[in-house]
């Protein structure tokens, strides 16, 4: 944690927050292992409820503001998407202790040219998990990873992942709001940021 001294630009700059969480953003979908690739996806529920999990950001579209997940067509939030497009991804930093709330709408695309390009930039190993024998969230009588016993354990042939395509869904995220949160033992700061005519117009918020 900085002490006053070393405080960020960010700490008195609005300008500075912006660059650094579109900077971060762009870490994650580069990075394997930053902070910010595996965000919390919240929906709203079926039954009118919250609903959040772990989600991998796979792409990052700045200038148009559109942000690109993956999931199994099958599993509860596709619905709750169809049902009601208002979105949040929250994503934490622990080591700079920087939360960032991005909100918009998403669609889901399972036959188009969008999921197609998505499905094509998979890794395998990634693709692999949409041969699972069940939809998620099935009881199981125990543990169990879903997947058919020819490819436990192993990346199958070409052939064989193309069989899992019909249960994958490409989520885009069209984000129109940020939140940003800095914690700091000097004292936090937060600003949110609102996109209008295209340009983003940031505001300095009570923490």
């Amino acid at each position: 944690m900085p002490n006053q001294t070393e405080m960020p630009a960010y700490y008195e700059d609005l300008n500075s927050v912006q660059t650094t969480w579109r900077e971060m953003l762009l870490g994650a979908v580069s990075e394997r292992t930053h902070p910010f690739k595996k965000p919390v996806l919240t929906t709203i529920g079926l039954n009118g409820g919250p609903k959040a999990r772990i989600i991998i950001l796979r792409d990052l579209d700045l200038e148009g503001r559109s942000i690109r997940l993956h999931t199994d067509a099958r599993s509860d939030k596709v619905a709750e998407i169809g049902k009601n497009p208002n979105v949040m991804l929250a994503f934490y930093d622990p080591a700079q202790e920087i939360q960032i709330q991005v909100s918009g709408d998403a669609t889901v695309h399972r036959h188009d040219t969008y999921a197609d390009a998505a499905w094509r930039g998979a890794a395998p190993s990634s693709r692999r998990a949409y041969l699972a024998e069940w939809e998620p969230g099935t009881p199981l009588s125990g543990p169990a990873s879903g997947l058919p016993a020819d490819v436990e354990g192993k990346i199958p042939s070409e052939e064989r992942l193309e069989q899992g395509r019909s249960n994958f869904a490409a989520i885009r995220m069209v984000f129109e709001q940020v939140d940003w949160l800095f914690l700091s033992p000097t004292g936090n700061r937060r600003a949110r940021f609102v996109v209008k005519s295209n340009n983003w117009t940031g505001t300095w918020l009570a923490p």
